[in-house]
């Protein structure tokens, strides 16, 4: 028989898997959708998937990692990106689909027989993943996640990290099992940006987003930005709000990589993502996104002129490449490409496919008109939702500059002495994904939450519409109101983000 072998293990488990009201389907999605978020986690965390080994249970998964990966980012950074990666997965499906983990992370002795693994540590593992503790604070929570570390694993990892003071002990009684151990609610990892941008508008959210970061007073200087009206003269895109990204989405050009979807209800207005399946089962995909943009040209980067139209190519990242088309107007074609799984694809490949078949369309002259509905969002100018006085009076009086995003879908009053930011941003998502706690506003739903778009900041989320899209699903545009100061215990930050999102709520019209 083979001696045991030092492992780290981590196992999780999905709350409420044979709820009555889940279906087959549902518990097929959960299934593939909690295998992809733990390989994503894990990849992302910089543990290589393959060489572990991996134990399906159903609603369980059990992960056993060599003791030369490091155990600390099992405690520091794979809990936080797995809960970012549960909420992206739930933006994606009905409400019956989603799901909530609870995980444990422990180590020991591990023996493999007959292709399994069988150790004490295992057995504790699974103990402490069925503490009642556990299961009480990630039921009383809005978190996509609880986490519980065995007292060694604290005594060893947790307690020399940065995020000790995110744990706190409890006692685990489950059948031979008696001892402490320590759990936290992980806070989701922020969303990736894109480095190059010199001015970024806000990324994926679900919402409209005001963020804030708290300031010292001085003067009130606001710079003034023309208004919404009619497209720029040569403008290649026309009309901002009529524009159609889904024009320069060109689905036959990646057909040769895999199955394609394309959707334009995700995300801001301005955005037309195609979704490339890798896989048959549809755990491994790519996400090209077209995004229209104003402001976005990196001066760092070189421009490739074909004719009037400059391309530019950033260097590619380990899981994304981004092209981006200048048009003559001071408007962009953003184009990028963001891998979700392990299968080895050549994502600037694909990029530079729609960039292409793009430059095709522009070329031809403007793109082609969509119409969007007359109760949406879209209608709604960003910019009229706050002013400066607003937002002074909620963060403090400073110079401001107000710049406008794309068809003023989007807006942000800048701080000019300091770092410090209001946004106000729209964007859609999947119905009934508004976490939080509920907070009264004048003719709207909203809740609030700390540490919801990052852990250093609190967001107001206000349900604008709900309306069924194209692939019959019901689907959410928001208003989120975010209040962000890096210095600042993100609970202090929801008055002020309640208070800004009262006047957003005011101006909003039906």
């Amino acid at each position: 028989m083979a001696a045991p072998v030092h492992r780290t293990i981590f196992v999780v488990d999905v709350e409420g898997f044979g709820a009555a009201d889940r279906t087959t389907p549902d518990r097929v999605a959960m299934r593939r959708g909690l295998l992809h978020a733990v390989k994503t986690a894990f990849r992302e965390a910089g543990v290589r998937w393959r060489g572990l080994h991996v134990e399906d249970g159903g609603d369980e998964l059990l992960v056993l990692v060599p003791a030369k990966v490091a155990k600390a980012v099992f405690v520091e950074r794979v809990p936080q990106v797995l809960a970012d990666r549960l909420r992206a997965y739930n933006a994606r499906h009905r409400r019956q689909a989603r799901m909530r983990l609870r995980a444990a992370v422990h180590a020991g002795e591990v023996l493999f027989h007959d292709g399994k693994a069988t150790a004490p540590a295992i057995i504790k593992a699974r103990r402490l993943l069925d503490a009642a503790e556990l299961k009480s604070a990630l039921a009383e929570s809005d978190r996509m996640l609880a986490l519980v570390s065995s007292e060694w694993i604290y005594d060893e990892v947790v307690r020399h990290g940065d995020h000790a003071d995110d744990y706190r002990p409890i006692q685990v009684e489950v059948k031979e099992t008696s001892e402490r151990a320590w759990i936290t609610l992980p806070v989701p990892a922020a969303p990736a940006k894109r480095s190059w941008v010199v001015r970024r508008r806000t990324p994926l959210l679900c919402a409209v987003a005001v963020m804030v970061v708290l300031a010292a007073a001085v003067p009130v200087v606001l710079k003034l930005v023309s208004a919404p009206g009619a497209a720029p003269a040569q403008s290649l895109l026309g009309d901002p709000r009529t524009a159609d990204p889904c024009a320069l989405t060109y689905a036959d050009a990646l057909s040769a990589y895999g199955l394609v979807e394309t959707s334009d209800h995700y995300g801001n207005f301005d955005r037309c993502d195609a979704m490339v399946y890798l896989t048959k089962d549809r755990e491994q995909f790519v996400d090209v996104r077209v995004d229209f943009a104003q402001g976005e040209e990196d001066s760092s980067v070189p421009v490739h002129r074909e004719g009037a139209i400059g391309i530019q190519r950033p260097p590619a990242g380990p899981d994304s490449c981004t092209r981006l088309l200048v048009l003559p107007d001071d408007e962009q074609v953003v184009v990028q490409a963001d891998e979700q799984g392990d299968e080895k694809v050549d994502l600037c490949g694909m990029a530079e496919a729609v960039t292409s078949s793009a430059l095709v369309t522009l070329r031809k002259g403007q793109v082609d008109r969509r119409t969007l509905d007359a109760g949406s969002l879209a209608s709604e100018d960003a910019c009229a939702l706050l002013d400066s006085a607003a937002v002074t009076a909620a963060v403090g009086p400073g110079p401001i500059e107000l710049n406008p995003s794309f068809a003023h879908w989007g807006c942000a009053w800048e701080y000019t002495d300091r770092p410090g930011v209001a946004k106000v941003i729209f964007d859609r998502t999947a119905a009934d994904q508004v976490d939080g706690a509920a907070v009264p506003l004048p003719g709207f739903a909203a809740r609030v939450q700390a540490a919801q778009r990052s852990d250093t900041s609190c967001t107001v989320s206000i349900i604008y519409r709900t309306y069924v899209d194209k692939k019959h699903e019901q689907t959410d545009e928001l208003v989120l109101v975010d209040v962000e100061k890096r210095d600042e215990p993100p609970d202090r930050l929801c008055e002020p983000a309640r208070r800004l999102a009262a006047t957003v709520a005011q101006r909003l019209s039906r």
